[in-house]
């Protein structure tokens, strides 16, 4: 019978990381684990989750073609539904694929390494169903040259606000396309309000509606690769190609404009590999330089730290007015408080 484990399970995730590691795996961002034991009680199958992400698969090799990963893998779906997601993602790699496929997942990334499934490829549809029906308002506007932002905008700082009005003021049309996991500071809501606070002026910028498909680093999976370098490059290449192949290509995209990344070697690997997969697609991409207050790079991350302060007299330094006004009306203490939210302070996305 599988059985729930958490975080606070100490003695059970020790047993989970072994079997992890016999199966060339190691632990990863995962709030639940479902296990199964045989009758002596040792530790047969896992499977783990981060909310409606599926990850961490493993089954002691003794075991293997018992149909435990279908029974583990059907049992957490379920655990899923009970949170009432209404679809679920899974990073596996390719020696997964037909156990995923036969449970009703279909892909829609893969190459040599991983692969990015869906149960749920009809709402994948819908997305680039929603996507598409913009482009034709765009033909019929005779927009040609599209722009494109992809932001977590957590929250909207003075660098956001450079990067849209530079986008702004060298297209016929820009495109912000938010990212949805809420696993920021702030909400996916609030995010969204206050891009548009800023933007609602703005004529030739519209807003996208965020959805699931590009991954961000604070949910990508590290479990079944090698080093830190290659869970990096397998996130940029994921979110790139799926921007180019189906986002871009829905909407007419022709640019993308992003930000520089000089003190941050991951950010600015980002940028490379970003470059070498769009250029390809006659996509450019533009750098633009970052913005700078007080000779250190406008970040989301320092404004987190003055917002659960109340420092806001410094934060004003830091983003619009119209960021700031929203942020002023938020009860910053209750951030503070809260363990699960300060925790997310620090997160670099």
């Amino acid at each position: 019978m599988p059985k729930i484990v958490t975080e606070k399970d100490i003695n059970e995730i020790l047993s989970i990381q072994k079997l992890l590691f016999q199966n060339g795996l190691t632990n990863d961002l995962v709030h639940e684990y479902v296990i199964i034991k045989n009758l002596n009680d040792k530790l047969i199958g896992v499977v783990g989750r981060y909310y409606n992400n599926i990850r961490c698969l493993a089954v002691d090799p003794e075991y293997q073609g018992y149909n435990l990963s279908n029974a583990l893998i059907s049992y957490i779906i379920k655990r899923i539904y009970q949170d009432n997601f209404n679809e679920i993602f899974v990073f596996t790699k390719p020696v997964n694929f037909a156990i995923f496929k036969y449970l009703g997942f279909r892909m829609i990334y893969c190459n040599e390494e991983f692969g990015f499934l869906t149960n749920r490829y009809d709402c994948f549809e819908e997305y680039l169903s929603y996507l598409s029906d913009l482009r034709k308002n765009n033909i019929k506007s005779n927009f040609k040259n599209i722009s494109a932002i992809v932001m977590n905008a957590n929250p909207f700082t003075k660098g956001h606000q450079y990067l849209v009005e530079t986008a702004s003021n060298n297209s016929d049309l820009v495109y912000i396309i938010m990212v949805k996991e809420d696993v920021s500071l702030f909400s996916y809501k609030q995010r969204k309000e206050m891009v548009k606070l800023f933007t609602e002026n703005i004529k030739n910028v519209f807003i996208v509606e965020g959805s699931n498909y590009l991954v961000s680093r604070n949910v990508f999976p590290s479990y079944f690769l090698s080093s830190p370098e290659k869970v990096i490059r397998s996130q940029i290449i994921l979110d790139t190609h799926i921007f180019k192949n189906y986002i871009a290509r829905n909407l007419g995209i022709k640019k993308r404009y992003v930000g520089e990344e000089p003190f941050s070697p991951t950010t600015n690997l980002y940028n490379v590999i970003m470059q070498e997969i769009l250029v390809k697609s006659e996509i450019e991409l533009v750098v633009c330089p970052r913005l700078m207050w007080d000779f250190k790079p406008i970040s989301a991350t320092q404004v987190r730290k003055l917002f659960i302060t109340g420092n806001f007299k410094d934060m004003k330094n830091l983003v619009p007015t119209t960021t700031l006004k929203f942020l002023q009306k938020l009860n910053y203490k209750k951030y503070a408080q809260d363990p699960k939210l300060s925790k997310l302070i620090d997160k670099s996305f």
